[in-house]
């Protein structure tokens, strides 16, 4: 009998350890406090109050601040919520909205919330300091934005209620997160044939949130004379964005940047001679199978479900269920923009083909904002110099896609590549990254010229017989610095050319443990349940980490946690970053200057570069993030873009040669003239070798030929 009841504690006390550990926000129930009701302009909406380390915070979770995107408010700016009778429970989160990627589907503090996903999306949650004693205080705001290329996310992804509350609540900021639509709801732009272009759904999303806090954040103590828009990847791009709009000039006091930018290529679509992949059309001939998604891109999508499963989706095309009527080719082919536009908002169900739109954002990549001269006028540093209003807080991890696999360059094996496997992965990058930045598309022989000097820049030290592990650092850093390094510095030389300060950073910091990476996949020798794979990446000799995309998310929101990757220990170190990071971030929100009590942060401008380098400890250094490379890719490269090389007939391209400025001709003479002199050097070196070896074969003939052919004769007298 007491091996019974020993048996039944040890089971019981499991089972404790599993709901703790599967339960992150377990202790809040024991942190609650009372519950608190404040008036908005909807309606009465109820929150709660938490104590944490004898401290008061407010939580409101899931207040709508937009009729539901449906109907016939598909793919429309979105529209104001309107008051409700009752009291509305702002206790817990909103529906996401609809997801395009699986990115965050395991994550640890998301991924029950996510299996809600839905059109009826847009909600915003707070955060925000509480004192009973005095409730007519009023603290800074920090508005969230999170990323996800546009196609996943919401606003409680990656996100540790209690850690937020000590890093932002506790240091009297008022923090509020968002939900926007994405992928084909918040993105698909509408091109009308009067020239009008429709879409950046999302964005517009974000805007309206923005209006929404300007007229209710007070009530939950709040200064909506001080906003803060803050963002990460994607969500960066956005807060850069949004910040230089003429949509938002009195909503907003300042903006931060954490590895994106507008400028980027991947950010707006900036070809006006073609269409974004998100357009309506392109996405209706998908629909319609007269274009077909790749192989590769299927396979992966199939991947994240049971091999039961694939068999089904493999029966039709690009894995669809069902094609709508109005789509079809025989009805769709003879429908207007109007027509067609109907027909998405009215027919299309995201939710009958799941895996056609996971598998169709995997084609089409980052679904891109637009220029639609409303919200966004203009595209590049243009937007930037044209809309700089508020200070700006930007910078970039150490090696931004230091985490990416060889498999993202198409390399499937370990082994050792040939020079021409790897001159191939140099212009894809090129084509697919740098030519985006481009206002127009690029010749085949601009593509090769500045694929070839990309080679030199990155790749001339590189062994290809053996160093195959060297190659993809390469391409990392290639990658890291055409998406996200050369746009920053462009988006800061913006800024100091308008006059308006700009803050810069380099996060540096990297952490003594593991960094773990977590998910799920279906494998066919396990069957029907997906394996968990663990990946530790160890720091050892000869094998060094650098701080990656979204490593500094894991200190602001989270005790070592980012969406599907953790650090194993999470050390005092590690603490003492989250603090720094978090002190600045909160100083920068309260006073436009993120500098600390030890550590002074001047911001660029007055002739003077200079960004912070975010270590234990921090450090101020001159210059440019990441010197030389900005200057490569957004000047040298970005003029050798606009030199046209001769077409076959000799007769060279004289309008974007017309397009250059003075200065830019003056340099491009001096390339010429340089590459000029180097054929000219590498001629008369070649010459003088012609000649030392002609020299050397006419000594030798003299020495063996010298004597006379009657030399061997001999005269008996």
């Amino acid at each position: 009998m007491p091996s019974i009841t020993v048996a039944l504690l040890i089971t019981v006390i499991k089972l404790l350890l599993l709901l703790l550990l599967h339960n992150p926000r377990g202790t809040w129930c024991q942190n609650f406090e009372k519950s608190r009701s404040v008036w908005v302009e909807q309606g009465l909406v109820k929150g709660k109050i938490f104590k944490i380390d004898g401290r008061q915070v407010q939580i409101f979770r899931g207040i709508p601040y937009a009729e539901p995107p449906v109907g016939t408010l598909r793919f429309k700016k979105p529209v104001r919520k309107q008051r409700w009778e009752r009291e509305f429970s702002a206790t817990e989160y909103g529906p996401p909205c609809t997801q395009f990627m699986d990115f965050h589907k395991n994550d640890r503090f998301s991924a029950q919330n996510m299996r809600a996903e839905s059109e009826d999306c847009l909600s915003l949650n707070i955060f925000a300091p509480y004192n009973s004693e005095d409730e007519s205080g009023q603290h800074p705001i920090l508005v969230w934005v999170h990323g996800g290329s546009f196609l996943a996310g919401s606003s409680d992804t990656g996100i540790d209620m209690e850690v937020l509350a000590r890093n932002l609540a506790f240091r009297n900021i008022t923090f509020v997160s968002v939900n926007y639509r994405l992928g084909l709801f918040g993105f698909m732009s509408v091109h009308h044939p009067d020239g009008h272009v429709e879409g950046n759904f999302g964005i517009w999303d974000i805007e309206l949130a923005l209006e929404w806090v300007q007229r209710n954040i007070k009530q939950f103590n709040g200064d909506p004379t001080r906003v803060t828009l803050m963002g990460e990847s994607a969500g960066a791009a956005a807060v850069s964005a949004l910040a230089v709009s003429p949509m938002t000039k009195d909503l907003l006091s300042g903006a931060i940047a954490l590895s994106g930018s507008a400028v980027a290529g991947w950010a707006i679509h900036r070809q006006g001679g073609t269409p974004p992949n998100w357009d309506m059309a392109n996405i209706a001939d998908y629909i319609r199978c007269n274009k077909l998604i790749d192989e590769a891109d299927l396979s992966d999508t199939l991947a994240q479900v049971p091999m039961t499963e694939r068999d089904r989706w493999h029966k039709h095309c690009n894995l669809q269920e069902r094609i709508p009527e109005c789509l079809s080719n025989s009805a769709g082919q003879s429908l207007n923009t109007a027509e067609m536009l109907a027909c998405f908002r009215l027919h299309v169900n995201v939710s009958e083909s799941p895996m056609f739109w996971r598998a169709l954002a995997a084609e089409l990549g980052v679904s891109k904002m637009v220029v639609d001269g409303e919200l966004i006028i203009d595209s590049g540093t243009e937007l930037i110099r044209a809309g700089a209003r508020v200070p700006l807080l930007t910078g970039v991890a150490r090696r931004e896609w230091a985490h990416k696999k060889p498999l993202f360059y198409l390399f499937y094996r370990y082994v050792n590549y040939s020079r021409e496997q790897v001159e191939s992965a140099v212009r894809r990058i090129v084509e697919n990254g740098f030519a985006n930045t481009l206002s127009a598309r690029m010749t085949n022989s601009t593509v090769d010229l500045v694929a070839n000097a990309t080679f030199l820049r990155y790749m001339q030290d590189v062994d290809f017989a053996y160093d195959m592990p060297g190659v993809v650092a390469r391409l990392q850093d290639l990658e890291s610095d055409v998406e996200f390094v050369a746009p920053c510095q462009a988006e800061v030389n913006a800024y100091v050319a308008s006059g308006v300060p700009a803050f810069v950073y380099s996060f540096d910091f990297v952490p003594r443990g593991d960094v773990v990476e977590e998910d799920r996949r279906f494998y066919p020798m396990f069957g029907e349940r997906s394996v968990g794979v663990r990946r530790r990446d160890r720091k050892r000799k000869g094998h060094e980490q650098d701080a990656f995309h979204g490593l500094d998310h894991a200190f602001i929101f989270t005790e070592g946690y980012s969406s599907n990757f953790h650090l194993e220990p999470y050390t005092r170190r590690d603490k003492a970053m989250s603090r720094l990071l978090t002190r600045m971030i909160t100083n920068f929100v309260a006073t436009g200057d993120p500098s600390t009590r030890n550590f002074s942060w001047p911001p660029c401008g007055n002739g003077t570069m200079q960004h912070a380098s975010l270590n234990m400890p921090p450090k101020m250094i001159r210059g440019p993030i990441h010197f030389p490379t900005p200057t490569f890719w957004n000047d040298e490269v970005r003029m050798l873009s606009k030199y046209q090389m001769a077409d076959p007939s000799g007769r060279a391209n004289e309008q974007a040669v017309n397009e250059l400025t003075y200065e830019e001709r003056v340099q491009l003479r001096a390339y010429k003239r340089a590459w000029y002199a180097l054929w000219a050097f590498v001629f008369a070196i070649a010459l003088l070798i012609w000649l030392l070896i002609v020299c050397a074969v006419c000594h030798w003939s003299r020495r063996h030929n010298g004597r006379s052919a009657y030399d061997n004769i001999v005269v008996n007298r």
